[in-house]
């Protein structure tokens, strides 16, 4: 059975729940599900590993193993602020306690999920081949940071209260372009990547031309493709409804989902626009919240904070159309489970998306950041019902091509055995010849 690390910088779930955390809805919840197929297979042995500050003793759960990083207490305010503003971001002790757990487990293999891990400076530094999965790009995604936000938006944000806490959306900012750095130094360092487009595929060969790359998809919960759409066009309300995604990144696109809201209320007046992903009361809810107002569509959004996969999958049902309007993405999870519950999808034509799904065939694509065509694609969407529903039963069938758990396994245990057949090749010693 091959051995397999995982290092990754959230705490599972099982983890949370062996210590009597609150679940955390959303972030790579995908892992865990993979961790599960591996698992349940019997090819691989799965062992995850993760930054904690509450230390405890190594655990067995679905067959899958869990161990805790240590990492320094969070400091409060002063930490928080004092911890941004470092060039490194990985305490010291953690990325020793990292390696020691690398050299001590001794796997075939290391799996470091996500470039822009803060363990990534151990994870390709330990003597185990290391394969890295391409997600965030944060190198790449930088730039864009706050785009769509006017001048005087970025300059509240950069004066606002919660940065001075550490908190906000600026210094968030700072400690993006800090793990863009160190992103580019894990993705030199590493020599096996894997992916899910072409977008990803690009960023990679422009950083590192030497890399060996394998395409791999990942496996999404099952509550989205538990849900169905079309089967539940009876139960949605009779005015148009979307959904959509924020998040703490501006650059996510809200803005433009706002924008091209003004434009179909006139002819629309009855439009609903739920947008989920955001914790209330924070300072990216308090930005989306006031542009809404002075756009004249706050009477027409809901705010509906952070939601768990049984909620969005309702959500999706309910809709009439799913919104994403990001102005760069590599591969958002919330399309794929868009498109696995057969909702039709109205997304900007950016980064690795188009890798997702074809324009006019499995949804509709428009230039990121531009509310006029976000409008007319959701417009054709509300005024033709046969064409949305057609997009939508021609994404779910290929989401579920795509994203087929057991596919997925294959996959990743075919791409597992490649680097550990590589690294054992590149290590051979040379033959003697007389």
């Amino acid at each position: 059975m091959l051995r397999a690390l995982w290092l990754t910088d959230v705490l599972p779930q099982p983890v949370r729940e062996h210590l009597g955390q609150p679940a955390y809805p959303g972030p790579q919840a995908w892992v865990d599900r993979l961790a599960e197929e591996l698992a349940r297979s019997g090819d691989v042995r799965v062992e995850i590993a993760a930054p904690c500050t509450t230390a405890f003793t190594p655990f067995e759960a679905g067959g899958v193993w869990y161990h805790g990083v240590p990492a320094p207490p969070d400091g409060g305010r002063v930490g928080r602020i004092m911890r941004g503003w470092r060039h490194r971001l990985t305490a010291p002790e953690t990325l020793a306690a990292t390696g020691a757990l690398i050299a001590r487990l001794r796997p075939d293999l290391v799996h470091l999920q996500g470039t822009e891990s803060v363990l990534g400076p151990a994870a390709v530094a330990g003597p185990a081949p290391c394969l890295v999965s391409l997600q965030g790009l944060m190198q790449a995604c930088a730039p864009l940071y706050f785009a769509g936000r006017t001048a005087g938006d970025v300059a509240r944000l950069v004066l606002s209260e919660d940065f001075v806490k550490g908190r906000g959306v600026a210094q968030g900012y700072v400690r993006y372009r800090q793990l863009a750095r160190q992103e580019v130094e894990v993705m030199r360092a590493a020599r096996w990547f894997a992916g899910r487009t072409d977008w990803d595929r690009a960023v990679l060969v422009a950083t590192n031309p030497s890399a060996a790359y394998f395409h791999c998809d990942e496996i999404v919960r099952d509550e989205f493709g538990d849900a169905d759409w079309a089967a539940a066009a009876g139960r949605r309300a009779a005015g148009p409804s979307l959904y959509s995604t924020a998040s703490a990144m501006p650059f996510k696109g809200t803005e433009t989902l706002l924008r091209a809201a003004a434009l179909l209320l006139p002819d629309h007046p009855g439009l609903r626009v739920r947008v989920a992903g955001v914790p209330e009361g924070s300072e990216m809810d308090r930005l989306h919240r006031r542009a809404a107002r002075r756009l004249g569509v706050d009477g027409a959004v809901s705010w509906l904070g952070r939601l768990d996969a049984a909620a969005i999958a309702a959500e999706l049902e309910a809709a009439d159309a799913f919104v994403y309007p990001s102005h760069i993405d590599n591969s958002p999870n919330a399309v794929v489970e868009a498109m696995l519950a057969g909702t039709p999808v109205v997304a900007s034509y950016t980064g690795g998306i188009p890798s997702l799904l074809e324009d006019g065939a499995q949804g509709l694509l428009v230039p990121r950041g531009d509310a006029p065509a976000l409008a007319a694609a959701v417009r054709r969407l509300l005024d033709d019902r046969d064409l949305a529903a057609r997009l939508g039963a021609a994404a779910r069938a290929r989401a579920r091509r795509r994203n087929d758990p057991e596919r997925v396994r294959e996959r990743m245990t075919e791409i597992y055995q490649a680097v550990v057949a590589e690294s054992c090749d590149r290590h051979r010693p040379a033959e003697v010849t007389s």
